[in-house]
């Protein structure tokens, strides 16, 4: 009996070692697992703050011949305050105009006013579809998308711009009448945005050339 008492004693005794080594190796285990879980914060920490990165220098670099780089840069601008599918539709679509993906972009921005027809950003999309099928050369189809621009949105931002470049479209399809219109009723509706001087100067243009056939 007593040595058998001896025995369990014994035996307590390891079991007790045994069980104080493995709450030590839990306790480096947990250590190990708290460290792990802080450089991966760190990591994803520091990918956050490369991604950001690459979207500055992104926006940095100008987009094509013809594109109004200043209204690129504000909708993204604006853009990049926005979440959900719809923000990130749109933010892609300005990313490949930018890249000059103009086709792409433009079924993007079409999809976007499809799905979202009456939002803030609803007669930029529209705008930027205009763009898009005009750097493609669609200028007929270009008309139509401007036009939509201050027919469905006639108090919203995008309004100068679109009248100023459906001008820009009708002088290029050499439909000059039709420019002139286009660029006085940006004059007239808009006197105080920056794109009634531009258009002011595309009228002066514009009868200057006439002026010159008319007397051959």
């Amino acid at each position: 009996m007593q040595a058998m008492e001896s025995s369990l004693a014994d035996l307590r005794g390891i079991q007790a070692q045994q069980t104080a080594k493995i709450d030590e190796l839990q306790l480096e285990l947990d250590t190990i697992k708290g460290s792990l879980d802080e450089i991966q914060f760190a990591v994803l920490g520091k990918t956050k703050e490369l991604e950001q990165r690459l979207k500055r220098f992104g926006s940095r670099v100008p987009p094509p011949k013809g594109v109004p780089a200043d209204l690129l840069n504000e909708d993204q601008e604006r853009i990049s305050r926005n979440s959900g599918p719809a923000a990130e539709m749109f933010g892609k679509g300005l990313e490949l105009v930018r890249a000059g993906d103009f086709q792409t972009a433009q079924g993007l921005f079409q999809t976007f006013v499809d799905e979202n027809p009456d939002t803030a950003f609803s007669d930029n999309a529209l705008f930027w579809v205009g763009i898009c099928l005009e750097k493609q050369g669609l200028y007929d189809r270009a008309v139509v998308s401007y036009s939509e621009v201050f027919q469905r949105f006639p108090a919203e931002d995008r309004v100068p711009a679109a009248l100023f470049y459906l001008g820009g479209a009708f002088h290029k399809m050499d439909s000059n009448e039709e420019a002139k219109l286009t660029y006085q009723k940006l004059v007239d509706e808009h006197p105080r945005s920056s794109y009634a001087a531009k258009a002011k100067k595309e009228l002066a243009t514009i009868r200057s050339s006439s002026r010159g056939r008319s007397r051959r």
